[in-house]
């Protein structure tokens, strides 16, 4: 039911060569975490309830959606979306059937040579770490894609440092939903139009935001008050089955690394 929409590649694109040195580069300046190509997460955009099937866009909180999952970069410019699934559908599920998804499993997404990879841990026992992706809860955990620790009743001072850490550098996400619906306030409410048009109508409104976020156009933040009041953001989180041992070891030594680092 959902599909990868592929708008003008001169906006949004995943990032290669020097463009992903510089994301990777931006990240660990401006949000403090190693070797990170850009965060993911989902949002939904409001639409009318669709002639067939449309108790599949009801979403968590009672309303017909279709869902948005994107990545972005350090800047809140998207990198690639997802756009289609029904409202009803989980994140997870949105991420397995991604174009995403199938070339990072392809080993075409991300890097993985050598030249790559960056040591991290303490001096004593670190791993190279590959270039990565960001995620809550809702992700499943990879070599290429890290999420928080979950919350079993009392975190160690690591597990809360890294979830600190990881928490700052994913608002870059929630901050470019906020930042594009702030600017296109049309998808704060219902989208009254056939479903079939609203896949083209978010592309292009997430090719322009991303024109805007290149050229330095003016953003009021009032703009983003505006969507913190609408509190249309996504379900929560989704969780997935076990963790495969690579990225948990990744994580495990970031979360020494930046609590030495404190």
């Amino acid at each position: 039911m959902g599909f990868n929409t592929l708008s003008n590649a001169t906006f949004v694109t995943f990032p290669k060569g020097q463009g992903l040195k510089e994301i990777i580069r931006g990240f660990q300046e401006t949000w403090n975490f190693p070797n990170c190509a850009g965060a993911i997460d989902a949002t939904h955009i409001p639409i009318i309830a669709p002639k067939d099937d449309h108790a599949d866009y009801v979403n968590r909180k009672g309303w017909y959606s279709i869902i948005l999952q994107a990545v972005c970069d350090h800047r809140y410019r998207f990198t690639d979306i997802c756009i289609g699934w029904p409202g009803r559908v989980h994140d997870a599920r949105v991420f397995a059937n991604s174009q995403l998804m199938a070339q990072a499993v392809n080993g075409n997404l991300l890097p993985s040579s050598p030249e790559w990879t960056q040591a991290v841990g303490p001096t004593d026992d670190n791993i190279d770490m590959p270039v990565v992706l960001i995620g809550d809860a809702a992700y499943p955990m990879s070599s290429w894609l890290l999420k928080p620790y979950v919350d079993r009743g009392r975190f160690t001072e690591e597990e809360q440092t890294f979830n600190y850490r990881l928490s700052k550098a994913r608002m870059t996400i929630e901050n470019s939903f906020g930042r594009l619906k702030g600017r296109w306030r049309r998808f704060l409410k219902r989208l009254d139009l056939d479903i079939s048009y609203v896949p083209n109508l978010v592309t292009a409104a997430v090719t322009l935001h991303n024109i805007c976020e290149t050229t330095g156009d003016i953003f009021d933040d009032r703009w983003m008050d505006r969507v913190i009041a609408m509190n249309v953001h996504q379900p929560e989180p989704y969780q997935m089955r076990a963790q495969p041992m690579d990225g948990k070891e990744i994580r495990r030594l970031l979360s020494r690394q930046f609590t030495e680092e404190r």
